[in-house]
């Protein structure tokens, strides 16, 4: 390619381990050979800032791994959510202890995320000698490109921590070296740096609203609007406030080598005041809502008239019409092939996949019942050998299956029914409309023929019968966001406004407002139709939730109930929304241990039997068929085993910063806890 462009170029940036802008090029009109081409047409300038939005995440892509110029991989195949067999899945670094500082995953991210910030960088230096945009054109496409850089910082803290802040500076070939030999900034800086960036642009008044006249601009999607830039920021607020980044005691001591400590020493209560009014100012606009649907999902204006099931389905989906979601990202991949299952030997008119993002029973049986129960606390629920379970016919009281549909008891919704000849495990008929959503297992039909199980065991339709990759390891295979039938998914759902709740929440629960956290846990509970608990503002109080089931007393709330309630939440109602693995560390739980370090066997955040958050061992089905006898063949796959072991400790809260640049920058200082290399 003979470009001029490499007049500028990131070759010299050496700190950030970037390349040249060529790579850029080769996605713009071959009549580009300059920068001063590129800003002096408005539709290559334009496609510039649309090369930025590029850097944006796509977290739906499951099957592939991170490669040149890429942020993204699936983070939930890192986390007790799910697990991913292909090697090339960067994940498995990461849960079975093999990441280190010289792993590409960690460079790879650091370096692509630096270079989409000078992207950024050249666009706000050169946008304003366009002589083909007008004034309005420029100062909103800079507030939008203002945005987007502050959420690359955002993304690279989640991920790294505190990082070394660039501000507005392009880095040429005739730079001293020494001038990007960056330290970096303290947490407070870098979070200050960010919001500061994101307030500007608010306030400067040049960010355009996703609605025309109350409706919502399908044009603007994907674009960061202000309500979308106002998500933003209240999720900024949320991570800078959390236990990770204010006041984690093991962080405390990590400095730069001028002594500059990197991160608070003390818990800091107005940043939890921050994150509460600004998921408020959220909550109080009212351009959002709520997503409800019927069972046939047409849209309704009330819980009582609405179907959990189909509600949660539409609430988490990324599409126009969801009236829940705030930000997404338009261009994603929304693959599907994993959680799609194999269906060997079944005719070319199915919907073939690898059926192989499979989810240990760990997370399984923290879904509730559907009293609204864990599952160690409902009566009603079934409990079997898992050692050694006994076969009898499905008919006789003592089976551990059954084949009679499984019905909603609040809406009479049917869920699935077992095809002729099949039966489903007991423990999982009378769970939560949320798990339905989440979860195929051994023969439940694939709803979208609405007849053909889904058989996991190893000589199924999706077992392993010799495959090596292609199975489910745990015998259950993750379904939430599988839209391939919905023609109306276009985007990925970055923040909805049942996140946004839950934000709150958790802000007033870390505040002692005790009351409205449970009430706003009580709103994400009613929506998929699981009881309300008893709460303490007069709302919460009734005998009865809004479906007119008992409420379930907890008995006395105190702050460390309520923020556990608040947590499980969370992590069952945006499981699979890609914010679990960003939870647990912000939390400080990963390790499977309170903030005093008490081991959880409370059953909250993890399931009692548990041990290690995580990491430690986790379980699945009998999906080899281990211990099979002529008497236990048709129920021997519901032995448990432990199927996968995975490494966690303290100081994967946050990736080691890239071993290259720690060689070449000597004011660069490594994580607590990565040793050098």
């Amino acid at each position: 390619m003979n470009k001029k462009i490499l007049a500028i170029t990131f070759a010299a940036m050496a700190m950030f381990g970037l390349s040249s802008c060529e790579d850029y090029f080769d996605d713009v009109p071959d009549n580009a050979t300059s920068l001063e081409d590129v800003f002096t047409n408005r539709g290559q300038s334009l496609s510039w800032l649309t090369n930025v939005y590029h850097y944006i995440p796509d977290w739906s892509n499951r099957y592939a791994g991170t490669g040149g110029g890429d942020v993204s991989f699936y983070i939930g195949a890192a986390t007790t959510e799910g697990y991913l067999p292909w090697d090339w899945v960067p994940a498995l670094d990461i849960i079975h202890g093999t990441l280190y500082p010289s792993t590409g995953l960690v460079s790879t991210i650091w370096t692509n995320y630096y270079r989409a910030i000078q992207y950024a960088n050249i666009y706000l230096a050169n946008i304003d000698n366009n002589p083909n945009m007008d004034s309005t054109e420029k100062e909103w496409t800079k507030a939008e490109c203002r945005s987007l850089r502050a959420l690359f910082y955002f993304e690279l803290m989640k991920l790294y921590g505190p990082v070394p802040v660039v501000g507005d500076r392009v880095y040429g070939v005739d730079d001293p070296l020494a001038d990007m030999q960056l330290p970096r900034a303290s947490v407070d800086d870098c979070f200050n740096y960010i919001i500061g960036e994101l307030k500007s642009t608010l306030d400067g008044g040049h960010l355009v609203s996703q609605f025309t006249n109350g409706a919502y601009e399908a044009q603007m999607k994907g674009n960061l609007t202000q309500e979308a830039v106002e998500g933003l920021l209240a999720e900024v607020y949320l991570f800078r406030a959390s236990y990770l980044f204010n006041g984690d005691p093991y962080y405390q001591s990590l400095t730069n080598k001028d002594g500059t400590s990197l991160f608070p020493q003390q818990r800091d209560e107005q940043k939890w005041r921050d994150a509460r009014d600004a998921a408020k100012r959220i909550i109080d606009s009212k351009k959002f809502r709520l997503a409800l649907r019927d069972a046939n999902g047409k849209l309704v204006s009330s819980v009582g008239k609405s179907c959990p099931f189909r509600s949660v389905f539409a609430a988490s989906m990324g599409s126009s019409d969801n009236e829940e979601l705030i930000y997404g990202r338009t261009s994603s991949s929304n693959e599907t092939y994993c959680m799609v299952p194999r269906f060997q030997g079944l005719g070319s008119n199915y919907d073939k996949g690898g059926g192989a993002f499979s989810v240990p029973l760990e997370f399984i049986d923290l879904y509730f019942t559907d009293k609204g129960l864990d599952i160690n606390k409902d009566p009603d629920y079934f409990t079997y050998d898992t050692s050694d379970p006994k076969y009898y016919p499905v008919r006789n009281p003592l089976s551990i299956t059954q084949s009679k549909a499984c019905i909603d008891p609040l809406t009479s919704y049917q869920y699935f029914s077992p095809g002729s000849g099949h039966s489903v495990l007991k423990q999982f008929y009378g769970r939560e409309p949320r798990f339905y959503l989440a979860i195929t297992f051994q023969n439940r039909p694939w709803d979208f023929d609405k007849s053909t199980p889904v058989e996991m065991n190893y000589n199924g339709n999706s077992g392993p019968n010799g495959n090596t990759h292609d199975y489910p390891i745990f015998g259950t295979i993750a379904r939430k966001n599988y839209y391939a039938k919905e023609s109306n998914v276009d985007m990925l759902p970055l923040l909805r406004l049942g996140e946004v709740y839950l934000n709150y929440a958790e802000a007033c629960a870390e505040l002692g407002e005790l009351g409205e956290a449970m009430h706003y846990v009580n709103l994400i509970r009613q929506r998929a139709g699981v009881r309300e608990y008893v709460g303490i503002n007069a709302e919460d109080r009734t005998a009865t939730d809004v479906w007119g089931k008992p409420r379930i007393d907890l008995g006395d709330l105190n702050q460390e109930l309520v923020l556990k309630v608040v947590y499980r939440e969370r992590l069952l109602e945006l499981a699979y929304e890609n914010k679990h693995y960003f939870d647990v560390r912000r939390w400080g739980v990963g390790e499977g241990k309170w903030r005093d370090g008490s081991e959880m066997t409370d059953g909250w955040i993890y399931p009692a039997y548990h041990q290690g958050g995580e990491g430690g061992n986790f379980t699945g089905f009998n999906v080899m068929n281990t211990g099979v006898t002529e008497q236990n063949q048709l129920v021997n796959f519901y032995k448990r085993f432990t199927q996968d072991h995975r490494i966690y400790t303290k100081r994967m809260s946050l990736f080691p910063i890239p071993q290259d640049e720690v060689n070449r920058d000597p004011q660069i200082v490594q994580n607590t806890g990565w040793t050098t290399e």
